[in-house]
């Protein structure tokens, strides 16, 4: 596969050689495991019960995709990170959009550039690394195999602001979530696309588990799901397809490369 775009000067940054790395395998079976037809909604984890992430034991659907029966749908994919921490995963989110070589590293393929509206408190060292990537809009360059290279706003929000109950962060359940209200702009006569994301991750032995989940045709406003696409309207089956191989795809390849980013270049903000 032909990789993104990049200049002379990234080449001689101190990370230019995670882009030249091979991309990481995904696991046996898991690209082939996506369905071309949706599953059964009742393994579906609705927006409605996302606080259901905190609960012990394995979810009903950690794999897949499900179109629900107001037309609006949603994906579910499962990572583990060996070696990665919850203040690691935090990291990353503060420091990957401050240059799009970073962004690149994360895929290499497909992930074209990032340009990130406030970067003063993506920088602003009063604050936790947790606490600069709340508040923070990336807009993204990316392309999940659609045709086209795709442009996102992703306005990622402190848990609370998305209904999440933070009671449970940083516990055994749950020790980071990144979530964010998202709108896939639309192009070549397609229209924006709502999406609510959230990548949650758990503790698991040797690293954590990463549980992420992507709900087409919502967005949260003052912490309650709103269904964001016209009544009648159905999220197509191709955004779904595609978008969950591609996660497979870039969070494979952050598992693998991410405790040695953070190792090396936990420092080097700017």
């Amino acid at each position: 596969m032909p990789r993104v775009p990049v200049s002379n000067a990234d080449k001689e940054k101190s990370y230019y050689k995670y882009y030249l790395r091979p991309m990481a395998e995904p696991p046996a079976g898991r690209m082939e495991a996506v369905s071309e037809e949706p599953g059964d909604v009742k393994d579906a984890l609705r927006i409605q019960d996302r606080n259901k992430l905190f609960d012990p034991g394995d979810l009903p659907g950690p794999f897949g995709w499900w179109r629900l029966e107001d037309g609006t749908s949603v994906i579910a994919n499962q990572t583990f990170f060996p070696g990665v921490t919850g203040g690691m995963f935090d990291w990353w989110f503060a420091w990957h959009p401050i240059d799009r070589l970073r962004y690149a590293i994360w895929d290499p393929e497909d992930h074209f550039d990032v340009y990130l509206e406030d970067r003063a408190r993506t920088l602003d060292f009063s604050l936790s690394t947790r606490e600069r990537h709340w508040g923070s809009v990336h807009h993204i360059w990316e392309d999940i195999g659609l045709g086209a290279v795709d442009l996102l706003r992703l306005d990622f929000k402190r848990p609370a602001d998305l209904g999440y109950d933070e009671a449970g962060i940083d516990t055994d359940a749950c020790n980071a979530l990144i979530c964010a209200n998202c709108l896939v702009i639309g192009g070549a006569g397609r229209p924006d696309v709502p999406v609510v994301m959230t990548h949650f991750l758990r503790p698991a032995e040797g690293g954590s588990e990463l549980r992420s989940h992507f709900w087409f045709g919502w967005q949260v406003e003052e912490g309650q799901p709103v269904k964001s696409i016209p009544d009648g309207a159905i999220i197509p089956d191709a955004p779904n397809i595609m978008l969950l191989k591609h996660n497979v795809i870039e969070f494979t390849n952050l598992a693998a490369i991410l405790p040695a980013v953070y190792e090396e270049e936990k420092d080097n903000w700017v």
